[in-house]
């Protein structure tokens, strides 16, 4: 667990929080009054003690108190407040704990002098902090005597790009960077070591957005972080942090990932994409390349929202398979005209010929006989001037069926409009509410809303949308769309969704196994759609979802997968090499960590 940007209080909240749930903190970091700790729950840990807010002559005492009593320090941190140095500092009683010296409040000239005393007796840095005082560059240091130590180097008062040129230089000879820290005018000090096989990612330079996605990022590939330094650089907050793994995924493997993303971002000028992929139940990777907004060039996260367009009507049907159980419709409810579900409530009457044969499984089956872009007409992109109840009415007074409802698949979009409001209908609630109450928080997702029309209503972390071929992503009424194609979501949020549809008994359904069998039950008018969701023999189930300026998937596989890609454009046929791209990432993996990040 890791928390950064922390006021002194709100650290000492997550401290109590975390503490008394069996955590303890292995690393922290104090910059400009604000706190960066790591805290771990593990088995057998030694006794330990922290301390925060110490000036030096509270810290000397609390230091002397705390090693008559058998403790060390393992992490100390200086940092300025009020024009003060004070300290953070963390204590751990080890029986076997090698010979030890600590210092603290030392000039740059003192730390060179202390580092080669100490090292030319066999001693090495195991904890370093570099701070500023009243424009002075301090260090607080801890030497450990290790006996058969593996080689390492050590680097003082280097510039970023020295920093950088070093950090590639002993990378590139086999050692890890164990820990790195700046003082505010931007000088680093690091030590590497040529130690183990551990896959670890080092990263310098990040302002406070750009830590946390970096962070994201990385556990999200399995990644931990086991150390980061928080400086206050030139005015600006600036974190260092370094990362390990145990158990991830081979680095030939993600190379061979990453070269596919990059051929089909090339291919089709994608500015951003983001994946998800799920493995038995357990969420294994997530990982995202380019822009979600080009002009600014902030960089796609896992904390960024896509719109979905019809990935949305699997999510819709989910819902109207919820209130199947709940007992408040049947498959063969008639929606439209007297005693229906929804009554006379749209439109004039009489209705137009066989409306009021149209069933709830019509409209799921995408059979109901017209108001298919297949048939010449898509309600749902025309009458923008409209809202939903006005545009159900004039299409029901304008526009007859063209086919007997139940005899032939044509992919309607109104169709899942006017199941969005049997949603409302039947439950009392908006569409969107009940959606998130029975389908979306018990899935564990609460990041997930229906998005708005134009560039300025984008959502909070929602990317930006680039037309190709003359398309414009916001000339559509997208909040119109909202039960067919308006919900916006992270690919972590439908992958949490799939497996909890997914008919498999790793995580527990949402819906129960015999209406998880009707739902994916094929249509006899399309042995290729069930209701709301693309079926196969084999089976797999998915949805694509396509508008100007953004292309959705999400897969559940027959053999224990389920994933979601999104992108920021679409153009020609990006659709289907989307769906080829998710195949060859999985096939090119050939082995899955067992860990489950959701």
């Amino acid at each position: 667990m890791a928390r950064t940007g922390l006021s002194a209080a709100d650290y000492q909240t997550e401290f109590n929080k975390w503490v008394q749930q069996g955590y303890r903190p292995v690393n922290q970091s104090a910059y400009n009054g604000r706190f960066s700790v790591i805290f771990e729950k593990q088995n057998n840990a030694p006794a330990w003690q922290a301390r925060l807010g110490l000036s030096a002559a509270d810290y000397q005492t609390e230091f002397n108190k705390l090693v008559q009593q058998g403790y060390r320090p393992v992490r100390v941190c200086g940092y300025t407040a009020g024009g003060q140095a004070l300290y953070a500092a963390l204590f751990e009683k080890r029986p076997d704990s090698p010979a030890w010296v600590a210092r603290h409040g030392l000039t740059a000239n003192d730390y060179q002098a202390e580092f080669t005393r100490w090292t030319q007796q066999g001693y090495k840095p195991t904890d370093v902090s570099a701070y500023t005082v009243n424009g002075q560059d301090l260090y607080t240091v801890i030497f450990d005597k290790i006996v058969n130590s593996p080689a390492w180097v050590a680097r003082n008062d280097l510039s970023a790009t020295d920093y950088q040129n070093e950090f590639n230089k002993w990378a590139g000879q086999g050692y890890r960077l164990t820990m790195v820290t700046a003082t505010s005018a931007g000088r680093y000090t690091a030590v590497w070591e040529k130690t183990g096989n551990t896959a670890w990612q080092a990263r310098h330079g990040l302002n406070s957005q750009q830590y946390q996605d970096e962070f994201d990022r990385l556990f999200y590939q399995g990644f931990r972080p086991v150390w980061v330094n928080g400086a206050n650089i030139n005015g600006n907050d600036s974190y260092a942090a370094i990362w390990d793994a145990k158990d991830t995924f081979r680095q030939s493997d993600m190379q061979k990932v990453d070269a596919a993303v990059a051929k089909f971002m090339n291919d089709y000028h994608v500015p951003g994409l983001s994946f998800a992929i799920a493995k038995d139940g357990r969420l294994v990777l997530v990982k995202t390349y380019g822009y979600a907004n080009k002009e600014t060039g902030e960089a796609v996260a896992p904390r960024h929202r896509f719109r979905i367009a019809s990935v949305s009507k699997p999510i819709t049907a989910t819902a109207i398979m919820k209130l199947y159980e709940q007992n408040k419709l049947k498959m063969t409810d008639k929606v439209f005209g007297s005693g229906a579900l929804l009554g006379t409530t749209y439109g004039t009457l009489p209705y137009k010929k066989d409306v009021d044969k149209i069933t709830v499984q019509n409209f799921l089956n995408h059979n109901c006989g017209g108001w298919s872009a297949d048939l010449d007409f898509d309600p749902m992109f025309n009458y923008t001037n409209l809202n939903k109840a006005e545009l159900i009415s004039k299409v029901l007074n304008d526009q007859p069926l063209q086919k007997t409802p139940g005899t032939e698949y044509h992919y309607s979009n109104f169709g899942f409009c006017v199941l969005g409001r049997v949603i409302e209908k039947l439950s009392g609630q908006n569409y969107d509410s009940y959606v998130k109450s029975q389908i979306l928080a018990p899935a564990g997702i609460n990041n997930m809303e229906i998005g708005g029309d134009t560039e300025a209503d984008r959502k909070v972390n929602e990317v930006k949308y680039y037309g190709q071929g003359g398309e414009n992503p916001y000339s559509m009424k997208i909040s119109r769309m909202d039960s067919h194609g308006a919900w916006i979501a992270t690919p972590t949020d439908l992958v949490r969704f799939l497996v909890r549809v997914d008919d498999f008994t790793t995580k527990p359904d949402i819906l129960q196994p015999a209406t998880l069998s009707l739902m994916y039950a094929p249509s006899t008018t399309n042995p290729e759609y069930a209701k709301g969701w693309v079926v196969n023999k084999v089976p797999n189930y998915w949805h694509n979802g396509s508008l100007p300026g953004e292309q959705a998937l999400m897969v559940r596989t027959n053999d224990g997968f389920c994933w979601s890609v999104l992108v920021n454009t679409r153009t020609g046929n990006i659709g289907g090499d989307m769906d080829a791209l998710m195949w060859t990432i999985k096939n090119a993996i050939g082995y899955w960590p067992s860990y489950d990040l959701f």
